[in-house]
């Protein structure tokens, strides 16, 4: 079995999943922009063959990096980046190599979050109020039949970039500044984000599932500047337990982990938000690895080559991650933070600046049994100084 890994140096811990695929005996391979001698020596010792492209945006350079890899290691029966930004490239791949997986007409389905709703309705939840809008007179019309606050976003984009909340008529006239034909427009709901994630087998079933909720939306923190924590949840809850699988098979996933976003709204309804069809962000997997005692670095790779999977564990702890920028003024030092958290301190560590808007300047990692411990550590961590 051999497999192609999109930019295997990035994130830094997704050479993990080359790794284990080598260590479980399939062949691994790798294209991406820097030549073989910048990669980290771990990242360069998980492949077998690479290929540099310089810049991965090239897509015809990318394509005969590609069929020069096959000449040289032979078939590919695979292709992922675990990244929503390659995602097209991935899908383009498979186009031209006839490969399982997401090809580029699947891709609307996936990214598009109108095409989404319809996915949500068939598997028996209903979406949160929205329009697709062609012209400001739509979203003037949205307004008038559901009031504000509305959330103004692109159709297709990644996390909250060129994302709005529209409270007010002064607001809403700043935005058609900016407006293109193809936003969404929805009802602003507040309440919690909650998500549901896994892994799906070559056969479609679900042999691994978590639950995480966050502090605050990430929209909101990168608007705004803030600090964010999120932790994967010791219990799904019944009603995601139910949904999630539901979409899963609507969407007829294989072979594949899924990330779906839903926000429970202060009485307690669940809506659904988008689906992803990739992990979570980066420090995410290692969070299910914490709170599960599991590696699902090694549970993706005997997936892909149809190795018999064992029951998992429930999961033990909550594992949480927590963020601060600098930015903002806290009431505890770095050095009083690292005192308190111990001894549920697992590891903290700067964050990656392409990530700094979301997930902060510097992060901990913490783990737990007692949710309340957990919590009460993460205010700690991001108390403000006040005046």
């Amino acid at each position: 079995m051999t497999w192609l890994f999109l930019s295997p140096e990035f994130p830094p811990n997704y050479h993990l999943f080359a790794w284990n695929l080598k260590l479980l005996g399939g062949v691994a391979t790798g294209i991406g922009g820097p030549p073989l001698h910048h990669l980290p020596p771990h990242v360069a010792q998980s492949l077998h063959h690479y290929e540099s492209v310089g810049d991965l945006h090239h897509t015809d350079v990318v394509m005969k990096a590609v069929h020069a890899l096959v000449h040289a290691v032979g078939p590919l029966q695979g292709v992922d980046s675990f990244n929503e930004y390659w995602l097209a490239l991935e899908a383009r791949i498979r186009d031209e190599l006839n490969l399982p997986g997401p090809r580029s007409a699947d891709l609307p389905a996936f990214q598009q979050k109108s095409m989404m709703k319809t996915y949500f309705q068939r598997a028996g939840i209903e979406p949160i109020p929205g329009t697709l809008a062609k012209d400001f007179h739509e979203i003037e019309a949205f307004v008038e039949k559901h009031g504000f606050p509305i959330i103004a976003k692109p159709d297709k984009g990644v996390g909250s970039a060129s994302t709005y909340r529209l409270s007010n008529q002064d607001q809403l006239q700043q935005f058609r500044l900016v407006f293109r034909p193809g936003y969404l427009i929805e009802k602003f709901i507040t309440g919690t984000i909650q998500t549901y994630d896994g892994l799906v087998d070559r056969e479609g079933k679900i042999i691994f599932a978590a639950s995480m909720e966050y502090s605050k939306g990430v929209a909101e923190v990168v608007n705004e500047d803030s600090d964010i924590f999120y932790y994967v949840q010791r219990e799904i809850p019944s009603d995601l337990s139910e949904i999630g699988p539901k979409i899963v098979q609507e969407y007829g996933i294989r072979a594949r982990f899924f990330h779906f976003e839903f926000i429970r709204s202060s009485e307690g309804r669940l809506y659904p938000l988008e689906v992803n069809m990739r992990p979570p962000g980066y420090p995410s997997i290692d969070l299910f690895n914490f709170a599960h005692d599991i590696d699902l670095y090694k549970l993706w790779a005997a997936v892909i080559l149809g190795q018999p999977i064992d029951p998992l564990p429930p999961p033990k702890y909550y594992a949480c991650y927590i963020s601060r920028k600098h930015s903002i003024g806290y009431s505890h030092t770095h050095e009083e933070v690292i005192r308190r958290l111990q001894p549920k301190l697992l590891y903290e560590a700067p964050t990656n600046p392409l990530f700094r808007a979301a997930m902060g300047d510097h992060h901990y990692v913490i783990r737990t049994t007692d949710k309340d411990e957990m919590l009460e550590l993460a205010s700690f961590a991001q108390k403000r100084l006040t005046l």
